[in-house]
């Protein structure tokens, strides 16, 4: 038996999903929860941190595309952190299937 049946549980588990609070008229700003698990998030902030930083890398290459479409640097991290997290739980909800990196990054910056 699976803990998780979706991707989006996984993320939602981990606080990496995004809310958006709001009241009557009032908008508020879309911000993560924080409401997984912060061991969690901060081994995804240390890999996400040493994975962008390496050549070659998938996610360094997604983090680039990222800051070249004009996300600021802390919000592209996230992004990469959240992607980490989802390319895991795919992984481990199909066992056979091995990382393909074209999935993560695919394509040239931009």
């Amino acid at each position: 038996m699976q803990r998780f049946a979706r991707t989006d549980e996984v993320i939602a588990y981990g606080g990496m999903d995004i809310e958006i609070k709001e009241s009557g008229l009032w908008k508020g700003q879309p911000k993560l929860s924080k409401r997984g698990s912060g061991l969690l998030r901060r081994m995804l902030y240390m890999a996400a941190m040493r994975s962008i930083t390496m050549d070659g890398s998938a996610f360094g290459a997604y983090y680039q595309r990222l800051l070249a479409r004009g996300r600021k640097s802390m919000s592209a991290l996230t992004a990469v952190m959240r992607k980490m997290l989802a390319v895991a739980a795919h992984l481990l909800m199909h066992e056979g299937e091995d990382f393909d990196p074209t999935k993560v990054a695919p394509g040239p910056a931009g």
